[in-house]
């Protein structure tokens, strides 16, 4: 058996730092062109005050994109929507008879909000049965209901602006317009924040950051796949798909007939395999990549990547462990390993687990050491 410290210290050496070969950002497909006399009409004046600026909001609903798009990254969260759209002041209050009454104007002239609440109560209710017979209902219960629409409802306006716009433009509910202008002025200062930039440039090059843990989970996939490709690795992830294969049989001949199958040298990512489950749920467990041998699913591997420590190592650690027992006890065909990287390794914590871990799996790589034991699989 090799010294503990010894194997730490040679997947010290070769442990990889992030390398920023992905994209970081993405565009966010604001529809400029289509906003132009929205952003003209905003940038014509140095200072606005509330009465001008929900008047304007009502009058150009589409505005709402630019606000979004100025103070938000993504969009404005539901707390802001519901802020926004309802009268919370008058939602959290007590007196159920101004609530109740609060609910009918909206059931009244909001004809989205209307199909929402109805579709809550009951699938098939009517509103003129519900208006009929609303009598017959306890009103707290009522109440609820329209609590529980106006989540719906939120939910699905961030995705249509069209709900939005439409309850802008209602006489009914100008109060979201002047809300909506008291948040912009005194919360998000808009006047002080529209006189630092050139709101179409700042439109047009805005990017939006993506989610930094797909960009560490991606980087050693990357790396991995092209180290099989570099050593004579076919992906058959294409031929998988086309044939709808998720879950792979312990025989690829059963369920592909393809002239790339002659190949030996074969790999697919993201597939489950028949049988194997996650000791947890007994629900089948998916795997980050498997290469093949003799057309049968044999080297199975999770791949992870840790800059730093957090509780995510904690629960994999767990289920690999779990897994690799698993596979040890019931599967002689097949082994699993763990391709784990980045400096958290390299960390007191990150060396501690690592010793710890030998007592567990035959082998653990990072992806230098599994570029150099390539012809072991």
């Amino acid at each position: 058996m090799q010294n503990p410290e010894k194997v730490y210290i040679d997947f010290a050496s070769k442990v990889s730092f992030l390398e920023f070969i992905q994209d970081e950002f993405k565009n966010t497909n604001i529809p400029i062109e289509e906003l132009q006399q929205e952003i003209s009409l905003l940038e014509s004046r140095n200072q606005w005050n509330i009465n001008d600026l929900s008047e304007y909001v009502k009058n150009y609903p589409r505005s709402f994109i630019i606000f979004q798009n100025i103070f938000q990254l993504l969009r404005f969260t539901n707390a802001q929507l519901i802020h926004f759209v309802f009268d919370i002041v008058k939602l959290n209050s007590l007196d159920i008879n101004a609530i109740y009454e609060y609910m009918i104007l909206n059931l009244k002239h909001d004809l989205e909000f209307r199909k929402i609440y109805l579709k809550t109560m009951d699938q098939k209710l009517d509103y003129s049965s519900f208006i009929s017979h609303s009598g017959q209902y306890d009103k707290k219960y009522l109440i609820a209901i329209f609590k529980f629409a106006i989540s719906k409802y939120i939910e699905k306006s961030f995705k249509n602006i069209s709900i939005l716009e439409t309850r802008i433009q209602k006489s009914e509910f100008e109060d979201f317009s002047i809300r909506f202008s008291n948040y912009l002025l005194n919360n998000l200062k808009l006047n002080e924040v529209l006189g630092t930039i050139n709101i179409e440039k700042y439109l047009r090059n805005k990017r939006i950051p993506l989610d930094t843990k797909s960009l560490h989970g991606n980087y050693p996939k990357i790396k991995i796949e092209k180290i099989l490709k570099n050593n004579g690795y076919k992906n058959i992830d294409y031929l998988l798909n086309n044939a709808g294969v998720k879950i792979l049989k312990h025989n690829l001949q059963e369920q592909l007939n393809d002239p790339a199958l002659k190949n030996n040298k074969l790999f697919c990512t993201e597939r489950y395999i028949d049988k194997i489950i996650k000791i947890k749920d007994n629900k089948l467990k998916k795997f980050d990549l498997i290469i093949f041998h003799n057309n049968k699913p044999k080297y199975l591997f999770e791949i992870n990547f840790y800059s730093t420590e957090g509780t995510k190592i904690g629960i994999n650690q767990n289920e690999y462990i779990d897994l690799n027992n698993y596979i040890k006890e019931n599967f002689e065909n097949f082994k699993f390993y763990w391709i784990t990287d980045g400096n958290y390794w390299l960390t007191t914590q990150g060396k501690i687990r690592f010793l710890n871990l030998l007592k567990y799996f035959d082998k653990i790589f990072n992806i230098n050491t599994f570029a150099e034991q390539i012809n072991s699989f």
